[in-house]
């Protein structure tokens, strides 16, 4: 038979499925269960008996997969995107919806704290990481900085004077395990470097490199390959005791 190019939808989803505990049939079902219909959306995306899916089918598969529903949008749309990294909703929970973002109401959201320094791993999943508690913050706060649910945002230390004068020794910052594709130039990142934790500007260089930039000016920066760099996740705030 022919080979059929598949879709940027249909690979997404693909790539979405992989990473998920349980067959594409569990999923179906519990999009059944929200839409009210007997149908099979992801496997008629698949199979291509559903070539544009409506707004709400997209958003159920967005739930029950534990993805941003941009992500989904984008694939639609014809984008080639990848899954958000990092353990999903659906794989912890996967009969139920997440029940918490960082809009969830204006008391307190709880981040989980990580040391970027140590890690029992490659590197390359924030589980690797140890955790060393959670921290509170504002869901105002939160809610002017992002959309991301809180369970996908992280805190962690700056260590070292290599990114000074944007991050001194010791400054909080939080990361958005979402956002882990080098898609925005010079934005700083938390990653891993040939198994080492750092917090690092980035800036794509090449076909396969990446130029690792220290802002300190008596730091030199480094090429590195592609492949031996792990993106953690986007930093999106940075906070400082006076």
């Amino acid at each position: 038979m022919p080979h059929v190019k598949m879709t940027p939808l249909q690979t997404f989803i693909q790539r979405v499925l992989d990473q998920q505990p349980r067959a594409r049939d569990h999923y179906d079902k519990l999009i059944q269960g929200r839409l009210g219909t007997t149908g099979k959306p992801i496997y008629d995306v698949q199979r291509g008996k559903i070539e544009r899916p409506g707004v709400k089918t997209l958003q159920a598969m967005a739930d029950v997969l534990g993805q941003p529903m941009d992500l989904f949008t984008r694939a639609a749309q014809g984008e080639d995107v990848y899954p958000a990294w990092g353990r999903a909703s659906a794989e912890r929970h996967p009969d139920q919806m997440p029940t918490r973002s960082a809009h969830a109401s204006d008391g307190a959201v709880a981040l989980k704290q990580i040391d970027l320094s140590f890690s029992m791993g490659p590197g390359s999943n924030i589980d690797d990481y140890v955790e060393e508690g959670t921290l509170d913050f504002d869901a105002n706060l939160l809610r002017s900085i992002t959309r991301s649910p809180a369970e996908r945002l992280y805190v962690a230390k700056g260590d070292g004077d290599s990114m000074f004068p944007t991050l001194i020794n010791d400054d909080m910052v939080i990361f958005d395990t979402l956002q882990r594709q080098l898609n925005l130039q010079d934005r700083i990142w938390a990653c891993s470097i040939h198994g080492a934790g750092a917090i690092k500007r980035l800036r794509s260089v090449g076909k396969g490199r990446v130029l690792v930039i220290s802002d300190n000016p008596a730091v030199d920066n480094q090429e590195v390959q592609a492949e031996d760099l792990f993106i953690v996740g986007r930093v999106i705030w940075v906070g400082r005791r006076m």
